[in-house]
This record gives C-alpha cells, structure tokens and sequence, in this order.
C-alpha cells in the first residue's frame, strides 16, 4: 500500500483551499467595465417592452454609477414616465399605483395630489443617509483649504453635471450624442448662486462650482424624437439604446394607442397639471425655505407608460 505524505497533503488542501476561496471571491465582485448594459422594461397597455442600453462609464464615469446604484436598488421599479408630450420621456419620480392612478388620471386636483403621495424623493435622500448612494457633490464649507480634502460627511444628495456647458467640465473624448433613444440625466434648473465643490475623476477638489448646474437626482429622460431641446450640452446623455427594435415597437405602441383612442389629439390623452412641487427635500439652495419646493407643469397621461424594473445585465 502506497504511504501518504500527511505534510504534503496537508499543503495541498491548504493551496485548494485558498484558490476556491479567490476564485469564489472573485465571482462574487463585479468587474466593472467601460461600457455596462441595462434592461429597462417598459409596460405600456398591458403589453412590456425590454429595451437594452449600452452605458458609457468610460465619458461619464460618475453619472453611470449613479444609475447604477439606483437601479441595482430596485428604485425606478414601478415608476411612472410622467410627461411625454414632447421628445423626451421624463421618469424617475414617482411610484405607479394602478389603483390610484386610474381614479386620479382624469382630475388635476387629484392627479396633483397623486405626484405628492407617491413621490420618490424622500427616498431617493434616505439613500444617501444610507450611504448607498456615492457622493459626488459636497457644500463648499466641506472644502478645507490647507489639506486640500473634502469633508464627505457634508454632501449634498445632487449628481455632478457631466455635460459641456457645465464650468470646469472638461470632456475630452465624447462619442455620444443627443439621439433617439438615448439616455439623459435630467435636472430642474435651481434660481440660487450657491456654490458646491466636487470630485472630478482625478480627485483633485475644485470650488466655486455652481449648484444649479449639478442639482441632479434620480430623474433621466429618454428621447424620443431625432433632436431634442434637451441637448448634451447641458444634459448628461450617458447611454444609447442598443435594440432599436424593442425601442420601435414601444414608440410604435404609444402613437398607435393614441391614434386609435384619441384620434391623434393628445389633448385628450393628458391631464394638465399645473404647479407640482418638486425637489421639496432640497435645502441647499439660497433661501432654503422658500426656494425648494420647484413648480413645474406636467402632462399626466391617462394610460401611463410604466417602468417595470432596471436592471444591470453587465458591469
């Protein structure tokens, strides 16, 4: 009978032991790639639609893991695209209650009171208490001129406006474009002069960088149409839709529902409603308490388009 060399057994079971223990480490991380894909399922009419999107981390490195953090989340499940009238979808701020919804559709007083009920914006912000969302947009008091560091403690819940027009945002290699299609970071212009800093990709703090232009949150738009008022100038465009397909058929879906029920009128199709207050948890504007709270109009459609889930297929 062949003898068994404890010693060396023993070693060996060490080393297995450790390469299944990296292997299954590594299996365990995601390895994040320049160009992620997602899968946003649209439901519209009792019918989905799962459109895949390439992201760009590679040109907008801090916009595309603010998505990502967001959706692997699970918060733009079941979220309303609450204004299409025009050639951008705008989603990302309130929850779809079918019930609800269907009493509320046809009354702007109700509908009004709907957007506030089943708003997302307090959670988006318990996100960040939670530290699940990264920072990327601090108070200037944060900024400590000897050591040159940032008090992350002192962040504001808002995204750091990746796009051309915004002041020290230099992009030097930008293959997207504002296209049908893609995917754009929406913010609610801010009438304040206040000031944050930042973290730019270097990690190098900059000041005097002005808050209106990195107020972002949670809302992105999708755009619909060959051009758009909303261009990549002063929107971060941060994806592009790779099954332009699946992206037709919904587009499709949406003009024919109209057409047929509506007779192409959109008129009949909304339900105007003026002064919905948003961005009320924003208290880093000038006059915190009378500045936040943004009125804007939207168009409530009375068959909703429906974000069914996002989810990230690829890192």
């Amino acid at each position: 009978m062949k003898r068994i060399n404890l010693k060396k057994a023993v070693i060996c079971l060490i080393s297995a032991l450790t390469v299944t223990a990296a292997v299954g480490s590594l299996s365990a991380c995601k390895i994040e790639t320049a160009h992620p894909e997602a899968v946003i399922t649209y439901s519209f009419n009792g019918t989905e639609y799962a459109v895949k999107y390439t992201l760009y981390r590679s040109v907008r490195p801090h916009t595309v893991r603010h998505f990502i953090e967001l959706a692997n989340e699970g918060f733009y499940n079941d979220i309303i695209v609450h204004d299409y009238d025009s050639n951008d979808w705008f989603t990302g701020g309130y929850v779809y209650n079918a019930e609800d919804y269907s009493a509320k559709s046809e009354n702007a007083g109700q509908m009004g009171e709907y957007f506030e009920q089943y708003s997302k914006e307090n959670a988006y912000v318990q996100l960040y208490a939670d530290g699940v969302m990264t920072p990327t947009v601090f108070k200037d008091s944060a900024y400590n001129d000897e050591t040159e560091k940032i008090d992350k403690t002192q962040y504001v819940p808002a995204l750091f406006g990746e796009f051309t027009n915004n002041i020290q945002q230099e992009i030097t290699y930008d293959p997207l474009s504002a296209e049908l299609g893609c995917l754009k970071i929406y913010y609610y212009e801010k009438e304040t002069n206040r000031k944050v800093c930042v973290l730019p990709t270097d990690d190098q703090p900059m000041r005097n960088i002005d808050y209106k232009t990195n107020c972002a949150t949670s809302v992105f738009a999708v755009q619909t149409g060959a051009s758009s008022s909303y261009s990549k100038s002063n929107y971060a465009v941060f994806a592009k839709v790779s099954d332009e397909d699946a992206f037709d058929k919904l587009l499709d879906a949406v003009g024919d529902f109209i057409d047929d029920n509506h007779g192409g009128t959109k008129s009949d199709f909304y339900t105007a409603v003026e002064n919905v207050r948003v961005d009320n948890a924003d208290n880093y504007t000038d006059k915190p308490e009378t500045d936040k709270g943004k009125e804007v109009d939207f168009k409530a459609p009375k068959t909703p388009i429906i974000i069914k889930e996002v989810k990230i297929v690829k890192y």
